[in-house]
């Protein structure tokens, strides 16, 4: 399904355009029409051609400053339907990289023909600009997937020294932003909550599998300067002291 817009300051000329279109059944099912080229520059913020047919000669904005307007807001293909034969037109539309420059009055046929071929080319670039946007994001996902990986190792490696994501980033070589944006893309949680969830769980390792050592000794080997410090995290996360899990799970 494609969508034609159709711009033309006779309203004769315009309903007859649109109905040669619609009878030769081209792959533009979706027409739009306007009366000149401000209607037409209105419409676009909720109409987007993928072809557009477009008068020269019109009241208020005439179809070649139309197309300037138009190629603002992104609009790439344009044919310029006009009475007027004349060299500086046709120069400025070639100029402007008009798709085809026709004369009044249009043969249906011819129309229908044209449009064809405007389809297949505009179905064409569509594919091309998918197929690129599906691998670019398969590169961003093996870059970000591969990053993560070495963010991962390297907390993984140092959660038992004064990290934070800013160490992180240096290491990698990226900006500390970046890093926030990944984790948070990649786990739903933030640099610091993964570091703390690490240090969590080695600390439960060594409170079961250590339990001689004192507090204060697991508390720095976790990567906390103190235990007041580290009982205070212990406790957020799981609910309980370093101390009571020990025991009931020693039990």
């Amino acid at each position: 399904m494609l969508n034609l817009l159709i711009v033309d300051d006779e309203p004769i000329i315009l309903a007859g355009i649109r109905d040669m279109v619609e009878q030769e059944n081209t792959p533009f099912t979706r027409i739009s029409v306007a009366l000149d080229g401000i209607e037409a520059l209105e419409q676009m913020a909720y109409f987007r051609p993928d072809l557009v047919i477009t008068d020269i000669q019109m009241p208020e904005m005439d179809g070649l400053s139309f197309i300037r307007e138009a190629q603002k807001r992104n609009v790439r293909r344009f044919i310029v339907l006009t009475g007027y034969e004349k060299f500086e037109y046709a120069r400025e539309a070639l100029r402007l990289q008009v798709v085809e420059y026709l004369l009044k009055p249009i043969n249906q046929s011819e129309l229908g023909l044209l449009l064809r071929r405007m389809a297949v080319e505009i179905a064409t670039a569509k594919s091309e600009q998918q197929g690129e946007a599906k691998e670019s994001e398969r590169s961003t996902d093996k870059y970000g997937n591969e990053k993560m990986r070495m963010l991962t190792d390297y907390v993984q490696a140092n959660y038992n020294r004064d990290i934070s994501i800013a160490d992180a980033a240096s290491w990698l070589n990226l900006h500390p932003a970046y890093i926030g944006q990944l984790f948070k893309r990649e786990t739903g949680q933030s640099f610091l909550s993964y570091l703390r969830e690490v240090r969590m769980e080695k600390a439960k390792t060594m409170l079961l599998d250590m339990q001689h050592m004192s507090m204060e000794h697991i508390a720095r080997c976790v990567g906390y300067e103190n235990s007041r410090t580290f009982y205070k995290a212990f406790r957020e996360h799981y609910g309980i002291t370093p101390g009571e899990y020990r025991e009931r799970h020693v039990k």
